[in-house]
């Protein structure tokens, strides 16, 4: 395959981006010569749009690449099957990214819808400029409208730089609503199945802002959410470098899972796909969750040293800052 210039893929291995390579060769090693499966997701990451490499389709492509990947590597002796893209589990004539056919706890059909997000504040906000932020520059973002506690805030932070571009409530209920709508309809197969959606976050200011764009009080998605046959809604993001099973993410809490149907059959094929990190239980919202959910405006701080740039919380001490910049420098994978 030939790849347009620009993809990471080219830099193998000198990057983790391009090491997502890896990704593609384990999947074919679990999923068998025959399987066409590795090459279809392979093709979809070549990712070129009007001639020119896209970084969003590349984005698309690796988000459903490691979604399934991450399933399979755990459970490749409890998985008699994967279909790609089917088209014909719901009367509705829409196609999933893929189902997994599960030999236990009991026979069961996991439908599997993905969507990405790429929430790059650099490239939204024109008050945010690479060349000229500094470290320790702090920001400041509202997550939802008519929030009070967003101008006391900027009250007391003056010289904050206001990212007034970078709030994705409408964006992360589009995409929700649009996952929901690929489970619409009777059921053209009559077998056990649970559906679940993933949304995948790439550069947001935090996986804490998707939690008040959902279970804020006032305003939150949850609350007028119609969630039709979608069982599960999982929040799924990457650290800067990550482990062979992924193992990483799991336990920093990165793959965060809203259950709404909430049984324990359920309960227990989340725990077997490593889905069980739950905020949202039926219609409970875990205590430590919806509080911190009830904050309508966040401030951040800008890591700028030693050739790397983040957004890391305000309330980072500068011994945490010096800790993440070595991780970064390290070839080292983090657990918490």
């Amino acid at each position: 395959m030939s790849l347009p210039k620009e993809h990471p893929f080219l830099k193998y291995p000198r990057t983790p981006e391009s090491r997502n390579l890896e990704f593609f060769i384990l999947l074919k090693i679990m999923l068998g010569k025959e399987s066409n499966i590795p090459k279809r997701l392979l093709h979809k990451c070549n990712a070129v749009e009007d001639g020119k490499f896209s970084h969003m389709k590349y984005l698309e492509g690796i988000d459903e690449t490691l979604i399934l990947y991450y399933i399979l590597v755990v459970n490749i002796e409890n998985i008699s099957s994967v279909i790609y893209e089917p088209s014909h589990i719901w009367q509705n004539n829409k196609t999933l990214e893929y189902s997994c056919v599960f030999k236990m706890p009991t026979e069961c059909m996991v439908n599997i819808e993905v969507k990405t997000m790429r929430c790059d504040p650099f490239e939204k906000e024109t008050d945010l400029k690479i060349n000229n932020i500094k470290d320790g520059s702090i920001l400041i973002k509202k997550l939802v409208n008519d929030d009070i506690g967003y101008e006391k805030l900027l009250c007391e932070h003056q010289d904050a730089v206001e990212l007034k571009n970078s709030t994705y409530y409408s964006a992360f209920n589009r995409n929700i609503k649009k996952i929901v709508e690929k489970f619409d309809g009777e059921k053209n197969i009559q077998c056990r199945m649970i559906n679940i959606g993933f949304i995948c976050i790439h550069f947001s200011t935090s996986i804490e802002e998707f939690y008040t764009y959902m279970f804020h009080k006032e305003k939150g998605i949850y609350k007028k959410l119609q969630w039709g046959n979608l069982d599960a809604l999982v929040l799924f993001v990457l650290d800067a470098r990550n482990d062979i099973l992924l193992q990483n993410i799991y336990e920093m809490g990165y793959v965060a899972t809203m259950l709404r149907n909430d049984t324990e059959i359920n309960r227990k094929f989340m725990e077997i796909m490593r889905l069980d990190n739950f905020v949202l239980l039926g219609d409970k919202v875990v205590k430590s969750v919806y509080d911190e959910a009830q904050k309508g405006a966040k401030l951040y701080r800008i890591l700028k040293r030693d050739g790397f740039l983040n957004i890391l919380p305000y309330d980072s001490t500068e011994q945490g800052i010096e800790d993440y910049v070595n991780y970064l420098k390290s070839d080292s994978v983090r657990y918490k």
